[in-house]
């Protein structure tokens, strides 16, 4: 743009009609944009400054990969009805670091994790349940599986 000592400029490109004067959006979206924030938890989760493959295809074939698994975990956020958001480094902790086993008994497939008897495996129960419904609904799961040492 140009130079001017002692001013920031924006661009803000939006969807409100002309009538908005350029302060009412500016108030609008300051401070809205998460952007950063996804890029910062890509760049960190998913490896997002090791993407350069070289080939261009490539490394949009792989961010785009990327950019699927992290609008894949939230939507399982969005689905187990979880209202605060959380990165993909907690969501590995609480989910993905209880050992199981995939077996098949009685013609069904069957997920057999390692969580004793007690108030995680209700919260494991609860979130399974809620995965599984068919019907949305209202009944959220609580976004932090209860400690397992108490």
């Amino acid at each position: 743009m140009f130079e001017c000592p002692g001013y920031r400029f924006q661009a803000l490109i939006t969807s409100l009609p002309a009538s908005v004067d350029g302060l009412r959006v500016w108030q609008r979206y300051n401070g809205r944009a998460g952007c950063e924030n996804i890029i910062k938890e890509l760049a960190t989760s998913y490896a997002l400054p090791q993407l350069c493959l070289g080939k261009f295809f490539a490394t949009e074939a792989a961010l785009s990969l990327a950019v699927m698994a992290y609008n894949l975990c939230v939507l399982f956020q969005r689905k187990v009805g979880w209202q605060e958001r959380i990165n993909t480094v907690t969501l590995r902790q609480r989910l993905f670091t209880i050992g199981g086993v995939i077996s098949r008994s009685g013609g069904y497939l069957t997920v057999r994790l390692a969580v004793p008897e007690g108030p995680l495996r209700d919260w494991w129960q609860s979130l399974l349940e809620k995965l599984s419904c068919r019907w949305l609904n209202c009944i959220a799961v609580p976004p932090k599986p209860p400690n397992a040492n108490a």
